[in-house]
């Protein structure tokens, strides 16, 4: 079953959802976008910021895409630390 299009639409009404964004990174890992859903895990807080300044929803998870195999690396190491 794919739940995409049901967590899209439920960040796209509720951007500011930590829940919710930590509801679409397994969705990612079991999508084979694995560095995608550490980047969200680890650095939710900037996540938070950027949709909090306004930025469009495309553009974060446009962000989130673009920087996935630097900041998804790095978030699996903070994770592997804790």
């Amino acid at each position: 079953m794919n739940d995409l299009p049901a967590i899209l639409d439920a960040i796209t009404h509720d951007r500011e959802s930590e829940a919710l964004w930590r509801a679409y990174a397994p969705w990612l890992s079991d999508n084979g976008r694995d560095d995608e859903a550490a980047a969200i895990r680890a650095f939710w807080p900037a996540v938070a910021d950027t949709i909090a300044m306004g930025t469009p929803l495309a553009e974060v998870m446009e962000q989130v895409r673009a920087n996935a195999a630097r900041l998804g690396r790095m978030g699996r190491e903070s994770e592997e630390q804790c």
